[in-house]
């Protein structure tokens, strides 16, 4: 016989899961952490490809900057922002030879980047980021010094 009950019950808490879900995933939902992550991943991929060259270095340093920020670690989202930055690359690889279309792109980011400058404390940890990305590869690009201000002026501090 069925349990009417513990069924109504399991499929609340499924739906309940899955609109978590779905709200997790959805920027204008993001919590200011979750901005704060967004920004971070963002901002690592464009100054990645600044000079418009994906470098061993740089991604690595990203990757381990990423996996060691406490900000993602206490959400548990070190796996999805690695992935959410991989993305990012990917996105603006595919139109970095397009300089219109790249262009657009690194702007539409920007606008992403832009949302936590209204949250104290969170634009000088990016320009910490920044700074430490930059110097990955061992030399500073003039792309990247040329990037890294578009950035800190996007989250208020140029």
């Amino acid at each position: 016989m069925l349990d009417w009950d513990r069924i109504k019950k399991k499929a609340s808490e499924l739906y309940d899961e899955a609109t978590k879900k779905i709200k997790q995933y959805t920027p204008e939902s993001f919590s200011k952490e979750k901005k704060l992550v967004n920004a971070i991943v963002i901002s690592l991929a464009l100054m990645t490809l600044a000079d418009k060259k994906i470098e061993t270095e740089e991604v690595t340093k990203s990757m381990e900057l990423i996996k060691d920020i406490e900000e993602i670690q206490e959400l548990n989202m070190v796996q999805e922002a690695i992935e959410l930055y991989q993305f990012h690359l990917e996105d603006l690889e595919k139109v970095i030879n397009n300089e219109p279309k790249y262009l657009l792109k690194v702007e539409h980011k920007l606008m992403d980047i832009a949302k936590i400058k209204e949250y104290e404390g969170y634009p000088n940890m990016i320009k910490v980021l920044l700074d430490y990305i930059a110097e990955a590869d061992g030399r500073l690009d003039p792309t990247e010094v040329e990037m890294k201000n578009k950035i800190l002026q996007a989250i208020g501090l140029k």
